[in-house]
């Protein structure tokens, strides 16, 4: 019986409540349903006590409290505020103290059911990469003179814990991608040679004079008398007396002599071309981060607020691309794995960020952040003698989600 009383007594006064909800002003209605919440909540409308409840009830309860002790403040606020503009209050720091100190005591005792939230990053960056490695290496010369950074990629999931309304850890899995632009310039020299030739012809004329003679033997006929015993001539007989003729011969000769001078001169024309060719090598990797974030103002009821977070990370490598030459002049890109390459498959990163946050509604707020990462350990294996380590700055966009 003396639970029938109470039920019947309690259903009175939640029917009176409601009775009278239409009559009240609008500002009062908030407080009103969460009173009315409570009672029904509450096993004893007499003693007031929440008594034994189950687990569920119980934080049910407790959570409504809160929200309707939170509506009290505000009313407070109000009343507190329009009092000052009448005059009727004498110190406004006084009030701003004591509403601050309520707002602490009230945001100290966070549920534990709003402590976790869920962080969604996406981050576009900008890498800077500087190698050191061997002296009499063509390559590394080349590249530490021509490699520059290149705009890289970076998202992640994290969960979030808070340790107090201000300090928070957090963890979760992501994904890094960055790489670099190699510029190599080639000069080619082409050399085309053309022959010019000049002939020149000489003439040249010769006169000699040659004196020859010769002696032959001439037989000139003679009539020779002949005598008989009386010294009479009887007659004439033919005699061929020999007789040594000299013959002189005289020879002028005209020589005409043509000389041909052909000269030959080589013309060298000298052309060079400059070609450049783009390499872009890329590295990707799996990411586990851990962060420690610290929010730098008050937690309150605005919804802007600011944080700092720092933290590091774990990056397996999980392939790319690097520039690989055989000769030292012609260059190629060809593709690495883990087992191939000489990048090193742990690797261990730093990183911090500046973020300014808005909430859209208690549950969902969006930040975005100026943000930094820096290698602490080098790109590359021990073994190869290289060492790079790449600084990534960028602006990394979230959304949040409260759980």
């Amino acid at each position: 019986m003396p639970t029938d009383s109470a039920a019947t007594t309690q259903g009175g006064t939640i029917s009176a409540v409601a009775a009278t909800t239409e009559a009240l002003p609008v500002s009062l209605r908030s407080l009103v349903a969460l009173e009315r919440q409570t009672l029904v909540q509450l096993p004893s409308i007499a003693t007031l006590a929440p008594g034994s409840l189950p687990a569920d009830s119980r934080t049910a309860l407790l959570t409504t409290l809160r929200s309707e002790r939170a509506e009290l403040f505000r009313l407070q606020r109000r009343t507190d505020s329009l009092l000052l503009a009448l005059g009727d209050l004498p110190s406004a720091p006084q009030l701003a103290r004591a509403d601050t100190t309520q707002q602490r005591e009230s945001k100290d005792q966070l549920p534990k059911n709003n402590r976790w939230s869920l962080l969604l990053t996406a981050t576009p960056e900008q890498n800077a990469l500087a190698l050191q490695g061997p002296e009499g290496d063509s390559l590394t010369l080349l590249r530490r003179n021509h490699e520059t950074g290149r705009a890289g990629f970076s998202a992640g999931l994290l969960a979030e814990y808070k340790l107090t309304p201000r300090l928070s850890v957090g963890g979760g899995v992501g994904y890094t991608a960055f790489g670099a632009d190699l510029r190599i310039t080639n000069k080619t020299t082409d050399l085309q040679v053309r022959y010019d030739s000049v002939t020149t012809t000489t003439v040249g004329v010769f006169s000699s004079t040659h004196h020859t003679y010769s002696i032959r033997i001439v037989q000139t006929p003679q009539l020779s008398p002949v005598f008989n015993a009386n010294g009479q001539v009887i007659r004439y007989d033919t005699v061929y007396v020999p007789r040594q003729d000299t013959v002189f011969t005289t020879t002028v000769q005209h020589d005409t002599v043509r000389t041909n001078k052909t000269t030959v001169t080589p013309n060298i024309t000298k052309k060079e071309t400059l070609t450049t060719k783009l390499f872009q090598p890329n590295y990707r990797f799996f990411t586990v981060p851990v962060l420690l974030r610290y929010r730098l103002a008050t937690p309150g009821t605005s919804r802007l607020w600011t944080d700092v977070a720092v933290g590091a990370q774990l990056q397996f490598f999980l392939g790319g691309t690097q520039v690989a030459t055989d000769d030292g002049e012609h260059f190629r890109t060809e593709k690495i794995t883990v087992a191939s390459s000489p990048f090193r498959a742990l690797n261990v990163a730093l990183s911090g960020s500046l973020a300014l946050n808005y909430a859209l509604t208690p549950r969902l707020s969006v930040s975005v952040a100026p943000s930094m990462r820096w290698q602490a350990l080098s790109l590359y294996k021990p073994e190869t003698g290289l060492r790079q380590q790449a600084t990534s700055t960028g602006l990394m966009f979230g959304v949040r989600f409260g759980l």
